[in-house]
């Protein structure tokens, strides 16, 4: 340990405590890993290893601390070498950085107050509101998006903060896990096929869900008494037998039965055989109650065009393109998201942004 703590003397590592956090954000951006970055505040004393810690994000926060912590239980052994190594790396990053001018400082006295965001990041976290991209169209989607990159880059010294705040407002699963990857240290195409897995994975189970509401709606306008209703849903899963057993035995046991987007899948699949099971009984005064606290357009929309009584034929037509339709307009959602994700990593300008966005669309927003 003497041979590790001689290190932060040769290297003068205690000086990154006297750089403005502007400065400390550059220099331990992701380009430098969350593994390099806790090696250097291994090295650091515990005043500037909390100043360091305090300018980065959640997520590598989270990452950084438990390699620290695995170090300092003896889990994890780190050669001296690669303290070593990874010192002369950051001198170097640093020494390009200045030359670069990227994390110059001033040498002309300049008020306080220029690198103080604290009232910015305030409003910042004052203004902007939850995001659930399920409940919001794509107008709101990316005014939210706009909103969050312009503050995150305009924050001086201030974005570990911004980036926490954002994720912080993130209500649906698939955008909170797109954009923690995309402030944590992954390399692009790690990022990428991240966000390419969660994007096919949250695609397939909207499908499931509306293929399930399909089902269910098609159903009424039949207006069939069907048994075989539970296979039907049940044949949208993989182990369909199973889950037609769980439907029969469990479905009519269901008190208060729901259609939320939030709710899994088996869950839907579970409230759609028990609201049918209503439906036969007293028809669709029997289950209006029931269906009007879901947050699901689609289903509601479906159970609208079911009473309209018009002909069966255009009310299945109408359903059917509904379907595709709100698949179709998911499907941009979640490649509008990951694309805002992408320019607020690679730190690019908003105005592009806006063109990739809306290049999804007949629209054309700004700033």
């Amino acid at each position: 340990m003497p041979e590790i703590s001689s290190l932060n003397g040769q290297y003068k590592l205690d000086s990154l405590g006297l750089l403005p956090d502007f400065c400390l954000q550059e220099i331990f951006s992701r380009k430098i890993s969350n593994a390099a970055a806790a090696k250097i505040i291994i090295l650091l004393s515990e005043q500037t290893r909390q100043k360091l810690l305090d300018n980065f994000n959640m997520v590598r926060t989270v990452r950084i601390k438990t390699i620290i912590d695995k170090y300092e239980s003896g889990e994890l052994k780190i050669p001296f070498s690669r303290f070593e190594k990874t010192c002369e790396d950051l001198m170097d990053r640093v020494q390009n950085l200045k030359e670069e001018g990227k994390i110059q400082i001033p040498e002309v006295s300049l008020d306080e107050s220029f690198f103080n965001s604290s009232n910015e990041l305030t409003t910042f976290s004052d203004t902007i509101p939850r995001f659930n991209f399920c409940h919001n169209d794509i107008h709101d989607l990316i005014s939210w998006w706009n909103l969050a990159a312009r503050n995150i880059r305009s924050l001086f010294g201030k974005k570990a903060q911004a980036e926490d705040i954002v994720l912080e407002r993130l209500d649906d699963e698939f955008s909170a896990k797109i954009f923690a990857h995309a402030i944590d240290d992954l390399r692009t195409n790690e990022f990428n096929d991240k966000a390419e897995e969660l994007r096919k994975s949250a695609f397939h189970e909207y499908e499931l869900r509306l293929n399930l509401i399909e089902e269910f709606l098609l159903e009424l306008i039949d207006k069939k008494n069907d048994r075989n209703f539970a296979a039907k849903l049940a044949s949208f899963f993989p182990e369909d037998k199973l889950m037609q057993d769980k439907l029969i035995k469990n479905g009519p046991l269901l008190l208060i039965p729901a259609v939320k987007d939030e709710l899994p899948v088996k869950d839907i699949a579970m409230s759609l055989f028990k609201l049918k099971l209503i439906y036969d009984e007293f028809e669709m005064h029997g289950i209006e109650k029931l269906v009007s606290t879901s947050n699901n357009h689609f289903f509601k929309k479906g159970l609208s065009i079911t009473s309209s009584k018009m002909n069966p034929s255009y009310e299945r037509r109408i359903i059917t393109e509904r379907k595709k339709s709100a698949l179709a307009e998911f499907e941009i959602k979640l490649r509008m998201i990951i694309d805002a994700a992408i320019c607020i990593r690679e730190n690019i300008s908003t105005f592009i942004m806006l063109e990739l966005m809306s290049s999804y669309t007949v629209y054309d927003f700004e700033e």
